[in-house]
């Protein structure tokens, strides 16, 4: 087992490999109580075509990864994870997203005896036709009931309009057909491709012995018993750089219009940069653009454009969306302040250091969570395949030279707009 110093604070992490793939990473905090744990793996929504371990092309149908998750606390011996873990005050849930599965327990108790469970009942998959069918009815609701919620909505619908190709234009939970078409089998193959430890992290932080998590991890018959994958073939995808639809309008039961304004840019535009590099200058140019102090939210309050809004960066395969949602009786004015704001960037190196240190600050708060640092280390290892634990001294390099040069091949000219509106201006 290692050592690194996290973000040259007074704070650790310990970490060390499986013989079989699988990542753990131990952040002990002395003056906690409680335990945060991630058991995850890189397989998400996004994944629909890949190839088996028997190297047969496999197409599953969308929703099969959500669809994995719920059926995963399914047990052969009749126990239920829930059960088992409030049994001694510990919760557990999980989430499906794009691009990871991931499950997690936290709590203040017996964190040796439940994480024990946890791998256990993870690597433990018990597929019927009979539970597979049953599960189909329960998936189906939830699938209607968020088609009725227009937060839902303008993610779903923007996604569809960013993307021609990319398997993210579709809802992560499918649709009520496509569940309908999943059979254990498509749970199978990509259980065994996916739930593989080489291709899964582990990261606990909290009220912990890192010395006697590793032993109780290394000695875990399940887990270990399981050999690693040497690779995982996923289909690539050609995906063209301008947007689909670049307009949809919608009719809700709402009182006030909701809007989705997004960007669609190719990092392929940032070549000598890593990703890494990449979101920390678009989130130094958000944050000037659209930040508590920038001159669009004050205009934005003071001409009364919005009740509220907030802005967003995602990763989707090799594209990067800048999504700004809203809520505005005033949409197409909202819309032009923030063409306006984007028509010509510029940030002085004042402005760069300002921001800069009000990152750090924000980093240095963080740390004190549990939560938020497991949070940050499993998302680092999901989107990098590594944890970044000089992020503050990566902050501090960051420079005005770079910065310019992003803004000059920040391209902004493949965007979308989803506006819902009440039922009742439907003509």
């Amino acid at each position: 087992m290692k050592k690194i110093n996290y973000n040259d604070l007074d704070q650790d992490i310990y970490y060390f490999t499986l013989k079989n793939g699988l990542k753990v990473y131990l952040i002990p905090f002395a003056s906690k109580k409680n335990f945060y744990a991630i058991l995850g793996t890189k397989y998400g929504s996004f994944d629909i075509e890949f190839q088996n371990q028997k190297g047969e092309n496999i197409k599953t149908p969308y929703g099969t990864a959500h669809f994995l998750e719920h059926k995963a606390f399914e047990q052969e011996d009749g126990i239920d994870p829930f059960k088992f873990f409030s049994k001694s005050g510990i919760n557990t849930n999980a989430s499906t997203t794009f691009d990871n599965t991931r499950y997690y327990i936290w709590g203040v108790n017996s964190i040796e005896e439940n994480l024990n469970y946890f791998l256990d009942f993870i690597f433990s998959p018990y597929f019927t036709d009979e539970n597979v069918n049953k599960e189909k009815g329960i998936i189906k609701e939830e699938i209607l009931m968020y088609e009725d919620n227009p937060e839902w909505a303008l993610d779903d619908n923007m996604r569809k309009n960013l993307f021609y190709n990319l398997p993210v234009k579709e809802k992560i939970a499918g649709t009520t057909s496509s569940i309908e078409e999943i059979e254990k089998e498509d749970l199978y193959n990509a259980y065994n491709t996916f739930y593989n430890p080489s291709n899964m992290y582990l990261v606990i932080g909290g009220n912990i012995e890192p010395k006697k998590i590793e032993t109780l991890v290394k000695s875990h018959k399940k887990l270990n018993s399981i050999k690693g994958l040497s690779n995982i073939k996923r289909k690539e995808y050609d995906e063209p750089n301008d947007v689909k639809e670049e307009f949809e309008r919608l009719y809700m039961e709402i009182k006030i219009p909701k809007i989705r304004y997004s960007f669609k840019i190719n990092r392929d535009n940032f070549k000598d940069l890593s990703l890494l590099e990449i979101n920390m200058y678009l989130g130094i140019i958000l944050s000037k653009l659209f930040g508590s102090t920038s001159d669009f939210r004050e205009r934005a309050q003071m001409e009364n454009l919005t009740s509220g809004f907030f802005v967003e960066k995602n990763n989707f395969s090799n594209f990067i969306t800048l999504d700004i949602t809203a809520e505005s009786d005033k949409p197409d004015m909202f819309i032009d302040l923030v063409n306006e704001a984007i028509s010509d960037i510029k940030i002085s190196k004042a402005e760069l250091e300002r921001i800069k240190r009000v990152w750090i600050a924000s980093e240095i708060r963080m740390i004190d969570s549990v939560e938020l640092t497991v949070d940050n280390i499993y998302s680092d290892l999901i989107m990098y395949d590594q944890v970044y634990s000089n992020r503050i001294e990566l902050i501090h390099n960051m420079n005005i030279k770079t910065l310019n040069k992003v803004i000059k091949n920040l391209d902004l000219t493949n965007k979308s707009l989803v506006m819902i509106l009440p039922n009742e201006e439907k003509m």
